[in-house]
């Protein structure tokens, strides 16, 4: 077990006191991330493997609830800003306790109200037989549009309402998101197509430094998936045959077609394989010799179905050699409270943020109204009232820098005084 984990547990403590979100990070060594010359403070995303053999068993089903559980605890202190599944959420797609298992440990994420999203991978389709009729209605209905729908932070679905895309701000950037089905069907030409939908919309938002998860993409043998499985036969939407699958395109043609000319995809990530040990990432330069961080990470075939494992990556602002930025990338489970620390569980990508995608913009701090004690914008007379309650004792849920006008370290008469004087000036 590494005995850095304690780090994390430092966190959950220092987040139950109040002052996680204002810590400083911390590496698993306790050192601080250097963020004074930035400052910017870190951030993270948090990517889940697949969850499969976790949705299929009653039991195991644990590990993903810890997943996302720790991810809700820790999002003030670890300033996650965004969480996204590589898909395969269920085992047997046709089985209605999976995916009320995987709603629930997803709808964790609701309760804090963080942006994340889905894929479906090959095992969220029904199946039929081998070679028989599959159907993707169940995802559909526990991970479709309508799960989404009212949510600030979601932009959109694609034709079939399988891909979606997300928007989220960290670091001073508005980020975009694309989550992109499993082997991605259509034509790059065709924006009635899931594929030619995603290409559109990349060219709408050129500027947004973007990330995609999609199902499968890189194998774990460090080479891109070179062409479709075609194993599925016909597969159906709504009763109606799909050609989504025959149509799909590999992890090498979504390169050459899709990522490699849109530079402002910097990072991809997916699951799925797990020929060697599920894990592997590697560096590929774009048409404007730009890099493109890429990574697998699946963990189904460890013991209980995976143990937990997940990806953290810390975004750390000026954390990198020679003043870069630098992405960490972790591999942490919470059921075990461990990291792993080989080479393929744990590495980073160092990048100049501003000069690929542009100085940040950081929002600048509001400044605060003097003598408005209850914060609703305005000075008034409940102003006062909050600072006489406070003086007698019978509120001390006060903002104690706003109510002491006079700036001598006291919350007064004196205050209450300056507040109706300032009331009486406007």
């Amino acid at each position: 077990m590494r005995d850095e984990a304690s780090v994390v547990r430092r966190r959950t403590v220092l987040k139950a006191l109040g002052i996680g979100a204002t810590a400083p990070f911390l590496t698993r060594a306790g050192t601080s991330v250097a963020t004074a010359v930035t400052g910017s403070e870190p951030w993270t995303v948090a990517v889940l493997p697949d969850t499969q053999k976790y949705a299929e068993s009653s039991s195991l089903i644990e590990y993903a609830y810890a997943q996302t559980e720790w991810i809700a605890d820790n999002a003030g202190s670890e300033n996650i800003e965004f969480v996204t599944h590589v898909g395969d959420l269920v085992e047997t797609a046709e089985n209605v306790d999976e995916w009320e298992r995987i709603d629930d440990v997803m709808g964790r994420l609701d309760d804090v109200n963080l942006p994340y999203s889905t894929v479906p991978g090959n095992h969220d389709w029904v199946r039929e037989g081998t070679w028989g009729v599959r159907s993707i209605e169940n995802y559909r209905q526990y991970f479709g549009p309508d799960r989404y729908a009212g949510q600030s932070w979601y932009g959109g679905s694609g034709p079939d309402g399988l891909s979606h895309y997300q928007f989220f701000s960290a670091g001073g950037y508005e980020f975009l998101h694309l989550a992109l089905e499993w082997e991605v069907p259509g034509s790059i030409n065709d924006a009635e197509t899931p594929f030619g939908w995603a290409h559109e919309i990349l060219q709408q938002y050129p500027d947004h430094p973007t990330i995609i998860t999609t199902h499968s993409y890189l194998k774990d043998t460090g080479v891109r998936m070179a062409g479709i499985d075609g194993e599925w036969g016909e597969t159906t939407i709504g009763g109606e045959p799909d050609d989504n699958r025959p149509n799909g395109n590999s992890g090498g043609r979504t390169w050459k077609e899709l990522i490699r000319s849109n530079s402002q995809v910097f990072m991809i990530f997916n699951g799925h394989f797990t020929d060697i040990d599920g894990e592997a990432h590697q560096i590929s330069e774009n048409d404007d010799g730009l890099d493109v961080y890429e990574m697998v990470a699946d963990y189904q075939d460890r013991s209980h179905g995976g143990d937990g494992w997940m990806r953290l990556l810390t975004f750390q602002p000026g954390g990198g050699s020679d003043d870069n930025d630098r992405i960490l990338v972790q591999t942490y489970s919470p059921s075990l409270d461990e990291f792993e620390d080989d080479s393929d569980s744990e590495f980073s990508f160092d990048l100049d943020f501003a000069e690929r995608f542009g100085a940040s913009e950081e929002p600048e701090p509001e400044t605060p109204i003097t003598g408005d004690v209850d914060d609703d914008g305005d000075v008034d007379d409940d102003d006062v009232r909050e600072v006489q309650q406070y003086i007698a004792k019978k509120n001390d849920d006060i903002d104690v820098e706003a109510a002491d006008v006079d700036d001598d370290g006291d919350v007064d008469i004196a205050d209450a005084v300056r507040i109706r004087n300032l009331i009486g000036d406007q």
